[in-house]
């Protein structure tokens, strides 16, 4: 309390006015001859000092209590609060103007501890809130990114760092121009900016050899605060339409070619080539020759369908690879024999046990070894080999016929591919066989590869999951 202002001002007027009373005292008793009445004045007047000193002691106490202590104990509140902790409640005795000051101060430092209180709550669900976007955005498949009136990038989340490839991770707070290198982008942009329509764009980002669609829309309010950006990869989603296109474009000509010819030898017997035995025995071989050649073509169109649609049920189980090696070697050993072409069998065990469906498997070691024995020359050998390789079953089809350039071998188990389309409708292919294969393969958990070399040969290496 002492060290309040205030107080030790006032203690400052008691003190000065009691050496007045002291010094005044004294000149009365130095100007007054002594004698035993002025002892006695002397000695009242010094008792009169003392009681003044004592009233006015008790007057500054009773001061000091009722006002200068009330003002002290707001000052130091007032100090606790603007430090940002809460001060102690201020006692409120009196019904006076101090008493009311006291009372409006404590409402006013409730009134801020709920304040505070509230803002530390709304903090709190704001970075909640904040955090769980965070998430969200991170977590999106689609690139999300937001840009001012400025184009300078408020956010940008890892998706759309990854589609379009952007060289550094710390993107926001830069300019679009310095971040993004795609002028249609930066163009997108401020197209949006300026009218409120809705703008889709699609990309083609030439250093991931990906697509990229872009959906910019404006942010609330007005003036326009800014755009955003969704992006979606769609690379994948145009690969498959561009095959669906190829597939349709294919199928059409395939089946428009041995129609074709069945149409032009039954005009051509119609019109007179009846009468002629023998050119009627070729042109009636030649349309039992295309039609089964439709026939196969709808066939394996059937099947690829049903594999890939789920439809064919396969059970997958345990399978002496060996054994369907063997039965189908067996069923082309008569045509490899027509063709002069040996057929050899390489087996480092008696049996090899493989996951796979028999009848699946028969699909693919048949396909594999009747495009050996038609791309191979007469006097050529088809080697079949199989061994164990922890954790695969491996199974190769070698041969020395006529090979795969380099350039086509990444593209032979698409549908339809032909390497050689003439020589393929000679043997009778329909371009469907290996895609057949490749997808039997990835349904029994395995894989299919191929090394060539034309004029030396190739060899289809099947891996299949061992049982155990």
């Amino acid at each position: 309390m002492l060290s309040s202002p205030l107080v030790r001002r006032m203690l400052l007027i008691l003190g000065s006015f009691g050496v007045l009373c002291l010094v005044v005292l004294g000149l009365v008793s130095l100007s007054v001859t002594t004698t035993d009445g002025v002892s006695k004045l002397r000695a009242r007047m010094f008792v009169a000092e003392i009681s003044l000193l004592i009233v006015g002691l008790s007057l500054l106490v009773r001061l000091t209590s009722r006002w200068v202590m009330p003002l002290v104990q707001l000052s130091q509140a007032a100090r606790i609060l603007a430090e940002g902790q809460y001060p102690p409640r201020i006692a409120v005795e009196q019904d006076d103007e101090l008493s009311r000051l006291a009372h409006v101060f404590n409402d006013m430092v409730q009134k801020v501890e709920l304040r505070i209180e509230e803002l530390k709550s709304n903090q709190q669900r704001v970075t909640s809130d904040n955090e769980q976007l965070a998430t969200v955005l991170e977590a999106m498949v689609e690139g999300v990114i937001a840009v001012d009136q400025d184009e300078q990038i408020l956010l940008a989340n890892m998706a759309a760092v990854r589609l379009l490839d952007l060289k550094t991770f710390n993107v926001v707070g830069r300019r679009v121009w310095e971040a993004i290198r795609l002028p249609q982008i930066h163009e997108l942009i401020r197209t949006t900016l300026e009218n409120d329509a809705q703008h889709r764009l699609e990309i083609a980002v030439p250093w991931t050899y990906s697509t990229v669609a872009v959906v910019a829309s404006r942010l609330p309010g007005s003036p326009c605060p800014g755009v955003v950006l969704v992006l979606h990869d769609v690379t994948e989603l145009r690969r498959l339409e561009n095959l669906r296109r190829d597939f349709v474009s294919n199928v059409s000509h395939e089946l428009k070619t041995p129609l074709a010819a069945i149409t032009a030898y039954a005009d051509t017997l119609m019109n007179g080539a009846l009468e002629d035995h023998d050119v009627s025995l070729t042109f009636v071989g030649r349309i039992a020759e295309q039609s089964d050649r439709l026939n196969s073509l709808i066939l394996d169109l059937l099947e690829l369908a049903r594999i890939e649609s789920g439809e064919h049920i396969f059970h997958v189980d345990a399978v002496d690879v060996n054994e369907v090696l063997r039965a189908s070697i067996d069923s082309h050993q008569a045509i490899a024999t027509s063709k002069q072409i040996t057929l050899a069998a390489d087996f480092s065990e008696p049996k090899l046990r493989g996951q796979a469906d028999s009848e699946g498997l028969r699909t693919i070691v048949d396909n594999l070894i009747g495009n050996a024995i038609n791309y191979t020359r007469p006097g050529g050998k088809v080697v079949i080999r199989s061994r164990r390789e922890a954790p695969w079953i491996v199974f190769e089809v070698e041969d020395n016929g006529v090979g795969i350039a380099k350039e086509f071998q990444a593209r032979i188990f698409e549908r339809f591919f032909r390497v050689d389309r003439a020589r393929s409708r000679e043997v009778g292919g329909t371009g469907l066989g290996l895609s057949i294969v490749k997808h039997l393969c990835q349904l029994f958990g395995g894989n299919i590869t191929v090394k060539s070399q034309v004029g030396q040969g190739s060899t289809f290496t099947v891996q299949l999951e061992a049982s155990e």
